[in-house]
């Protein structure tokens, strides 16, 4: 594992935009509402209810429809059509029924609360929050709402508003595991992420305990925990967590990719590299594994398959972002510098520059004490090329807190 990697382990992705491992978990729970479908005109209904539990959502939409074009007020027609919407992402129309269920029942909390998981899960966090907060408004002590509300203050690196509603949800339902798991990523993520200190690693660590403590078979939970485990050095508890994760879910490509990591940092590469491999079993398009193969090829000098693995990352069929490509073209141009290919390290170069990777601070700082790079230095064209990406606004790209902790800062 290269130092510039261990510098900025980012997951720019892999899994979508969610904090960390912080999960919401889309479900229609029937509300409370007269029931009256025993009718016989409530045929659409009842059809429209056993297409969306056989998962044929556009027949179920349509059978809702057309009920509703006879029962204009129904409730309950409304929130199991906008759960649909929901269920194939079509968040309009799941927000103009949940806004007309709301209408018809504006002491209800069900359109409200379905109201907040939709605009979550079409990441328009602030609206998330204003919708949880009306239900709120009318059940202060539901730990669901806090929950929720909780991880849309998260997804807006609003951690310590996160991290009072998960304290909330616990202390209205002492049993809520997810709660607990939520509260320790909350807690991992609020501090200075660029240098995390044992104390708040453990602070962390101790919420995901609490959280297996109240369920056993909380995959997150394990996921999490390993994470802390793998920063606080403590590799085989790492493995352990992992194993277990593993236990619950074997087909959780990622899993496979950060017990990968562990066995790196232990020095045992050849392990690294069978779970990496493990990983792209399960989710070919996966650029992280290969990159990691990537560093193992490079640091054992076979430069030619190390390029190769890095190309594969870079151009990926995954949704990862400019910047990680742009990062990939860096380690490229590495690789080129260490093979002595300088016309190949120049044109990476550009690449990666082109790709805005050296608007990272991270990465630029790695650029500027690289010793790959050493001997080109002097170089009047290298030196230009410094010049250039000096110039202009640093950040921290990959320190995002969207993107998931084991590819953090460590």
């Amino acid at each position: 594992m290269t130092d510039l990697y261990k510098d900025f382990k980012t997951h720019a992705f892999a899994a979508k935009k969610a904090l960390l491992l912080c999960v919401l978990i889309i479900g229609a729970i029937a509300p409370g509402y007269t029931q009256t479908e025993d009718k016989p005109d409530f045929y659409f209904f009842k059809t429209a209810l056993k297409h969306k539990a056989q998962k044929n959502y556009t027949e179920a939409i349509a059978d809702f429809t057309t009920f509703i074009d006879y029962y204009s007020d129904y409730e309950k027609a409304y929130y199991f059509r906008g759960y649909t919407y929901l269920y194939v992402k079509d968040y309009d129309n799941a927000i103009k029924d949940f806004e007309k269920l709301a209408e018809l029942n504006p002491n209800s909390t069900d359109a409200f609360f379905a109201l907040g998981k939709t605009y979550y899960e079409a990441k328009q966090y602030e609206e998330s929050v204003e919708y949880y907060t009306k239900s709120l408004q009318i059940d202060k002590l539901n730990p669901k709402f806090y929950n929720d509300r909780g991880m849309a203050f998260c997804m807006q690196n609003k951690f310590d508003q996160g991290l009072q509603d998960f304290y909330q949800a616990v202390r209205y339902d002492s049993t809520f595991a997810m709660a607990y798991c939520n509260a320790g990523a909350a807690r991992y993520f609020n501090q200075d992420l660029e240098n995390p200190v044992e104390r708040d690693l453990k602070i962390a660590r101790g919420w995901f305990d609490q959280a297996i403590e109240r369920n056993s078979r909380l995959f997150l939970a394990y996921y999490n925990r390993a994470a802390v485990n793998y920063f606080l050095e403590d590799y085989d508890a790492a493995i352990r967590d992992l194993t277990q994760a593993l236990n619950l879910h074997p087909e959780n490509a990622m899993t496979y990719f950060y017990m990968g990591l562990v066995y790196g940092a232990k020095g045992n590469s050849k392990r690294a590299e069978s779970e990496f491999n493990k990983a792209l079993i399960f989710r070919p398009d996966l650029p992280f594994p290969k990159e990691e193969i990537a560093h193992l090829k490079k640091e054992q000098g076979d430069y030619e398959s190390a390029i190769a693995y890095y190309k594969e990352a870079r151009f990926a069929n995954y949704d990862i972002g400019q910047s990680y490509r742009g990062l990939m073209a860096y380690r490229i141009a590495e690789v080129h510098a260490l093979s002595n290919n300088v016309a190949a390290m120049h044109d990476y170069l550009e690449q990666a520059s082109r790709d805005g990777v050296f608007g990272d601070r991270k990465v630029y700082q790695d650029f500027l004490r690289n010793k790959a790079f050493r001997p080109y230095r002097s170089g009047k064209k290298f030196k230009k090329f410094t010049k250039a990406i000096t110039k202009g606004k640093k950040d921290n790209k990959f320190l995002d807190p969207s993107l998931r902790w084991f590819r953090m800062q460590s």
